[in-house]
């Protein structure tokens, strides 16, 4: 993920230190352990996924939105939709936050800054902001784990299991047949995978299952 920012001190790829993977790590012993990554940068913003943003930046954002869809509103075809973004922008309103489906699809279509999730910074450190960045893109956590090596992916809420098993490997989700799953949240439940076989807590599922934040995944395939 990245994330575009003009707060110089979170600059620079950073990880997201996941109590999750902690624990899937003390569990299995792993002998590595890869946490999710994130980028923040103050360069392309039209290509990164959302912003992080000091409170007095807002308005400039919506000040350069109202300008955007002025400059537009006569030259491209979806003008009743430009000026129902632009009745957001006067009452100092973020699209993403008031519009959703194909009505925002048409302002990140001409790059208009607040059709992106902003995230508002109030003097946080990194891992509380990564939290509150997961939650306004609307993004899920699930892993992979063994004696090897526990590893943290992220996928948009509502993904399914195939689209989940394409990130760890092409080949994966190209041969999908199932998959086992329980989540890291039951961890405390269970002592093995076997009792929690035994207890309901790790379950089979088909392509059609949807992925849920804190599963742990072990797919099985055939290429």
């Amino acid at each position: 993920m990245k994330i575009y920012s003009r707060i110089e001190e979170f600059f620079g790829k950073k990880q997201f230190r996941d109590e999750k993977l902690v624990k899937l790590q003390e569990r299995f012993q792993a002998l590595k352990t890869v946490f999710y990554g994130v980028e923040f940068t103050n360069e392309r913003r039209d290509s990164c996924d959302c912003i992080l943003a000091g409170k007095d930046e807002l308005l400039d954002f919506i000040v350069e939105d109202i300008e955007r869809g002025e400059n537009l509103i006569s030259k491209v075809e979806e003008k009743a939709a430009i000026e129902k973004g632009l009745e957001i922008l006067n009452r100092e309103k973020l699209l993403f936050e008031e519009l959703s489906g194909e009505d925002l699809k048409v302002f990140r279509d001409y790059s208009f800054v607040t059709a992106k999730p902003i995230i508002v910074w109030s003097q946080e450190g990194l891992d509380q902001i990564l939290l509150k960045i997961f939650e306004k893109t609307k993004t899920v956590f699930f892993y992979a784990a063994g004696k090897k090596e526990v590893h943290a992916w992220m996928v948009p809420l509502g993904s399914d299991v195939v689209t989940a098993a394409s990130k760890i490997h092409s080949d994966l989700a190209r041969g999908f047949i199932r998959a086992e799953v329980y989540n890291a949240s039951d961890l405390d439940n269970f002592k093995n995978l076997s009792e929690a076989k035994q207890r309901g807590l790790l379950k089979l599922v088909d392509k059609s299952y949807i992925v849920n934040d804190g599963d742990v995944l072990d797919v099985k395939f055939s290429v």
